[in-house]
């Protein structure tokens, strides 16, 4: 986020300046570097959470299989296994259908992830939308002639 901000930010520092029509191009290359990383951002970090539910299948399978779900006794609502989470205290939904508790919804909304993704998808907006500035200002300086 913070490199497509500050490609975002020269960008638009570039196009503002507009002293040369020659430097238009550049301008939309940079705005599609930018549109680029910020679609690439969206896809690691949904690809990351997809390795990270499946992480936390295999943990809870295996705490499954070693027992550590099991009520410890003389705490009555503490287990030896690792939940730090809500979604992750929930063994039943894990261990029924790994797949579609996997795929469901990734990343949840109202995560940090989330959020994240929809300020890259903003920042993905607007470069297209620089692109499309950048590529309007580079036709309509192409079309004009000067005359002698």
């Amino acid at each position: 986020m913070v490199f497509n901000s500050a490609v975002l930010t020269a960008a638009i520092g570039l196009l503002k300046i507009g002293a040369s029509p020659h430097l238009n191009p550049f301008v939309a290359l940079v705005f599609g570097i930018g549109a680029c990383t910020a679609w690439l951002g969206v896809r690691g970090i949904r690809k990351g959470n997809e390795y990270y539910h499946r992480a936390i299948y295999k943990k809870t399978l295996l705490e499954e299989l070693l027992g550590l779900n099991v009520i410890v006794k003389d705490y009555p609502t503490a287990t030896l296994a690792i939940g730090t989470t809500a979604g992750q205290a929930d063994i039943n939904a894990i261990l029924r259908d790994p797949s579609a508790w996997v795929a469901a919804e990734i990343p949840k909304r109202g995560s940090i992830t989330h959020a994240t993704i929809i300020v890259l998808r903003l920042l993905l907006a607007a470069n297209i939308a620089g692109m499309l500035v950048a590529i309007y200002f580079i036709t309509s300086t192409a079309t004009y002639i000067p005359w002698p």
